[in-house]
């Protein structure tokens, strides 16, 4: 067994985090109620609302974010920035969407539901309506 076998990447640049506690918190995230979405005046409101509503701790969320507890503190307190690709991931974390919703009320867009099976179920039955349309029309030729 060589080296890299043994030793994990994360034992060798301990900056990088490991996948699987990510994905371990991976749920569906939930829409919040839009009443409490059009109360939020900005988008800092909308990131402050969507980890209120988690209940998780700000150590925590800054943990798995793997942000610095002082930088997350700036960026609750609306002096930092959440990096752009820390969005998803922090809904994923808390669980909700409120900071797309606030973004889709604020351009006034609604969100849609993307139901990958139905849609799947919808278009296998509509290919079998076809070919079955086809078979007649073979046979009637």
């Amino acid at each position: 067994m060589s080296f890299a076998d043994s030793t994990k990447s994360t034992e060798l640049n301990p900056s990088q985090g490991e996948i699987r506690p990510l994905l371990g918190n991976v749920k569906r995230n939930v829409e919040v109620d839009w009443a409490l979405i059009a109360k939020c005046n900005d988008e800092q409101d909308a990131l402050l609302l969507c980890v209120h509503l988690s209940r998780l701790a700000n150590e925590e969320i800054a943990r798995q974010l793997g942000i610095d507890k002082g930088h997350w503190t700036r960026i609750m307190q609306g002096r930092g920035n959440l990096p752009a690709r820390k969005r998803t991931q922090l809904m994923s974390i808390c669980g909700n969407i409120a900071p797309i919703q606030y973004e889709a009320m604020r351009f006034g867009r609604q969100l849609k539901d993307s139901d990958v099976e139905r849609e799947e179920q919808e278009l296998l039955e509509r290919l079998s309506r076809v070919q079955a349309q086809k078979r007649i029309m073979a046979v009637a030729a």
